[in-house]
């Protein structure tokens, strides 16, 4: 079954949203959200997506909250 996602959003398919960089982290988020609106996605999977959605948005503003603690202390 061929999937709309790009060939730098496939080669992130199985990998740790905690071993992605920021961009990485950003690249997945969209992925989520083409594979959540695939016609072909059954609901099962579109639940998978949107929960690993959730799951790169929070690591990222985990990120950027210890970046900012980092500037702000710093200071």
């Amino acid at each position: 079954m061929k999937t709309p996602l790009s060939k730098s959003q496939e080669a992130l398919r199985g990998r740790r949203i905690q071993d992605m960089t920021d961009a990485q982290l950003r690249e997945w988020i969209n992925a989520c959200d083409v594979m959540k609106h695939w016609r072909r996605t059954p609901n099962k999977a579109r639940r998978g997506w949107t929960a690993s959605r959730a799951e790169a948005i929070a690591e990222l503003d985990k990120r950027v909250e210890r970046a900012r603690g980092r500037t702000s202390g710093a200071a």
